[in-house]
C-alpha cells in the first residue's frame, strides 16, 4: 500500500518535473559561451570513455553514495551500527530506522559535484582557466552520478523500492534538476549572488507553462 500511494503521489511530480525541465534548458543553455559548451561535452565523453574503455569506476561512486547515506542518518539523528564497502558486495550502512531522505539522498546528492564546487567557488575569477577546469570535471562527475544512479534505478536497489520508483524518480530528478544552476554557479555571469533570481524565474516560467498546458487539456474536452 505504501508504494502505491507514493506512487500515485510520485506522478504529478513527475509531470510537474517535465514541465520544469522544459522550461531548464534553455535558461542553463544561455549561461555557456559555446567554448564551454564544448568542455561540458568533453567532461561528459571523458567519462564514457572511461566507463567503456577502461572500467567502471564503481568504488569511487560507493564511497560517494554510502557517505551521503551516513551523513543524512546523522542529520536525523539515526544511530549507525555499521558501514562498509567491499568490492564484492559493495556498500553498506546499517541504520536503526530509515526514511524517504535517508534513501534517496544518494541519488539526489551528487557529493563530489559538491565537493568540487567548493574550490572552484573560492577561486572563480581569479584565473581563466579555473571556470573551463571546473566545467570539465564537474560534467565528468555528474555524468558518472547519473549513470550509476540509473543504473540503481533499474536495478531496482531496496532504497528506490521502498518508496516505489515512480515517486523516488521524481523526487530525484527534481532535487538534481535544483542542483544544476548551484553547480554553473561558479561560471555563470551573475555567480551565486544571481541564483534567487534564476530560480524565482525558473520557477515563475514552470507555473506559467503548466498553466498554459492545463488550459490546453481543458480546452479539448
Amino acid at each position: 500500500m505504501r508504494v502505491f500511494l507514493y506512487s500515485l503521489a510520485g506522478i504529478p511530480l513527475l509531470l510537474a518535473d517535465g514541465v520544469l525541465l522544459y522550461a531548464l534548458a534553455p535558461r542553463i543553455a544561455g549561461w555557456f559561451v559555446p567554448l564551454e559548451g564544448l568542455v561540458l561535452l568533453g567532461g561528459a565523453l571523458a567519462y564514457a570513455a572511461v566507463r567503456l574503455l577502461l572500467r567502471k569506476p564503481e568504488r569511487m561512486y560507493l564511497w560517494a553514495h554510502e557517505l551521503t547515506h551516513l551523513a543524512v542518518a546523522k542529520l536525523f539523528l539515526r544511530e549507525v551500527h555499521g558501514f562498509h564497502i567491499t568490492s564484492r558486495s559493495g556498500g553498506k550502512v546499517v541504520i536503526d530506522r530509515t526514511n524517504v531522505a535517508i534513501d534517496l539522498a544518494p541519488y539526489a546528492v551528487p557529493l563530489y559535484n559538491v565537493l568540487v564546487l567548493v574550490p572552484a567557488a573560492l577561486f572563480r575569477g581569479r584565473n581563466p582557466y579555473v571556470g573551463n577546469a571546473y566545467l570539465g570535471v564537474a560534467s565528468f562527475l555528474f555524468a558518472m552520478h547519473l549513470h550509476f544512479s540509473a543504473e540503481g534505478f533499474f536495478d531496482g536497489q531496496p532504497d528506490v523500492r521502498r518508496s516505489g520508483r515512480v515517486f523516488s524518480a521524481a523526487v530525484v530528478l527534481l532535487v538534481l534538476m535544483a542542483w544544476i544552476p548551484c553547480l554553473g554557479a561558479p561560471v555563470a555571469r551573475g555567480g551565486f549572488r544571481g541564483l534567487p533570481a534564476f530560480y524565482r524565474g525558473w520557477a515563475g516560467e514552470g507555473v506559467e507553462l503548466a498553466r498554459a498546458l492545463l488550459a490546453r487539456g481543458l480546452a479539448l474536452l
